[in-house]
């Protein structure tokens, strides 16, 4: 059987504080990851993306189940934590966060993910990047609809969302229209924008090669981050995750789901 093992970093770069993110609940047959991005912007960013992963998870932990029903139910479950956590805190009623969220099950070799905002969930297949999200901002909107023409990468305006875990309404393409089917040696990487766009696609494919595991990989991919403490460097974050045997220890078998 297939067998699942990850990696994690998160860095606040150039900014006061990290209002990034991440976590995983899962042991090397299946898993939940998660990674959010508290919106710049507005008060309790980093509040509001520590309390939505952690409920995910905590969701997750209860009933650990890869389905089509939980990865949606992952929308309702953050964005009730959210409103929740805005009441629990009046100086931060207006904290909010992107997410992207992976539900993971080897042994029925499926995934499954769902997102809000700009942060991206990437399948590498073949050595291969595929983005399975679309950024929910408006430039890309405009790209998507032919308005404009480019890539969004290094556009001021590319941060500007229309979705987000606190927005009053949920795009339909903010789930997964059908789970996807394992292969083995497929890779995954969740990333928040600080992360993206510091480190493109093809470098990403490059450094992947050169890769003996996940964490290695996110190494070499922070290690290309030019500049990583200057003021205009967002926070980055990232989870790696490979399927299949890998060298060395699963960094993830000891983990035990919640019952």
């Amino acid at each position: 059987m297939m067998r699942l093992s990850v990696a994690e970093f998160s860095a606040r770069g150039g900014r006061e504080t990290n209002e990034d993110y991440v976590g995983f609940c899962a042991n090397d047959a299946i898993g939940c990851f998660a990674l959010a991005d508290g919106v710049g912007g507005h008060e309790g960013g980093a509040l509001a993306s520590q309390i939505v992963v952690q409920q995910v998870l905590k969701t997750f932990s209860e009933l650990p189940r890869v389905h089509a029903e939980t990865i949606r139910a992952t929308v309702t479950v953050a964005r009730e934590a959210l409103a929740q956590a805005r009441l629990s805190n009046p100086d931060f009623v207006h904290m909010n966060t992107t997410l992207a969220t992976l539900m993971l099950d080897a042994s029925q070799a499926l995934a499954y993910w769902m997102h809000l905002g700009d942060s991206r969930i990437y399948l590498f297949r073949n050595g291969r990047a595929r983005v399975l999200t679309t950024d929910h901002s408006i430039l890309q909107s405009m790209i998507d609809a032919g308005l404009a023409k480019g890539d969004v990468r290094g556009e001021v305006e590319r941060s500007t969302l229309y979705a987000s875990v606190g927005s009053a309404e949920v795009p339909q393409n903010a789930v997964c229209q059908a789970p996807l089917a394992l292969q083995d040696g497929d890779v995954f990487l969740l990333c928040s924008d600080g992360f993206w766009e510091s480190v493109n696609e093809q470098m990403m494919e490059s450094l992947l090669q050169v890769a003996e595991n996940e964490q290695q990989w996110i190494c070499h991919m922070v290690s290309q981050i030019r500049n990583p403490h200057a003021p205009e460097q967002d926070n980055f974050s990232a989870v790696a995750v490979w399927i299949g045997n890998q060298e060395g220890t699963t960094r993830i078998q000891t983990l035990s789901l919640a019952t």
